[in-house]
């Protein structure tokens, strides 16, 4: 993890359209000092990108503030995550931010592309000091303390493609794991559904893997192996960033979705279970993580 904080080098913009909006959008992504925290901007309003502004999980995970919804933001604040960026104004001219090609690969990329720069300001974390744990019926999220942030899925489907698997993505390993490159996924049979209430109005073969039964109808298949179960990962990550800070604890999830992720994350609030912690005062194990 990175010791000191981080914002983009300059200004940049990546259009596209919202998955389950269909409309097309532009992100302008502005570099921000030391200390401001990520903002997203729609029509005037700031909305920081923190749990106390998150108000629809249709199938992603919005922002909502002063009559302004920014949604299925998941996928980018996954890639800020990544990338270690903690400081950043997001202004946006639609309700939704791109999906691009369903992971957040394409984020990364073109912020790799304008730089990064960072600050002599130290980096604040979130430590988890205990065990904690969130239950909505069968499912949860439990939170243990590490030295080293670690996010598990543990996903459980009647289906032989996803089935009864897990996927983990530790921060030390960033440059060679998959979890980035995984792609949002639904099924066929849900297609309809999703429709009828307004959402994947975008979805297409470009943007998402789309599963019938035991095969995958996308020509190219999945990109590597339990490419759905490793989105699940990068779909918790994007969520716990909504703290305000990288995390440092263990987080393993049983079925969760993003309801049931931002309620994780405010009981980690509610129940005063981190603290915040300038990286000087991390232990230096965690730092190389």
């Amino acid at each position: 993890m990175n010791k000191y904080q981080r914002t983009i080098e300059k200004e940049m913009e990546i259009k596209g359209i919202g998955l389950h909006s269909g409309k097309n959008v532009n992100l302008k992504l502005i570099p921000a000092e030391a200390n401001t925290g990520i903002i997203f901007i729609r029509n005037g309003v700031s909305i920081p990108a923190y749990v106390d502004y998150a108000n629809g999980f249709d199938f992603s995970t919005s922002l909502y503030k002063d009559g302004q919804w920014v949604k299925t933001i998941e996928h980018l604040m996954a890639a800020l995550f990544f990338l270690d960026i903690d400081n950043l104004f997001i202004e946006i001219d639609n309700e939704e931010v791109p999906i691009l090609d369903g992971s957040a690969k394409v984020f990364m990329e073109k912020i790799k592309e304008v730089g990064i720069r960072e600050f002599k300001e130290e980096k604040l974390f979130a430590v988890l000091t205990k065990e904690i744990k969130t239950t909505y019926e069968d499912r949860f999220i439990v939170g243990k303390p590490s030295p080293y942030f670690k996010a598990t899925y543990h996903a459980n489907y009647n289906n032989s493609i996803i089935g009864n698997k897990k996927a983990t993505y530790i921060h030390k390993d960033a440059l060679t794991s998959e979890i980035p490159d995984a792609r949002t996924y639904c099924f066929l049979e849900e297609v309809d559904f999703l429709r009828r209430k307004g959402l994947a109005q975008g979805g297409s073969l470009k943007n998402a893997v789309v599963i019938h039964e035991d095969n995958v109808i996308n020509p190219e298949g999945f990109r590597f192996k339990d490419e759905p179960v490793k989105h699940k990962v990068l779909d918790l990550i994007g969520d716990l960033y909504l703290i305000g800070h990288s995390l440092v604890g263990d987080f393993y999830s049983f079925k969760g979705g993003h309801k049931l992720n931002a309620a994780f994350v405010k009981d980690l609030i509610l129940q005063e279970a981190i603290d915040i912690v300038p990286a000087s005062e991390l232990h230096k194990e965690t730092l190389k993580a």
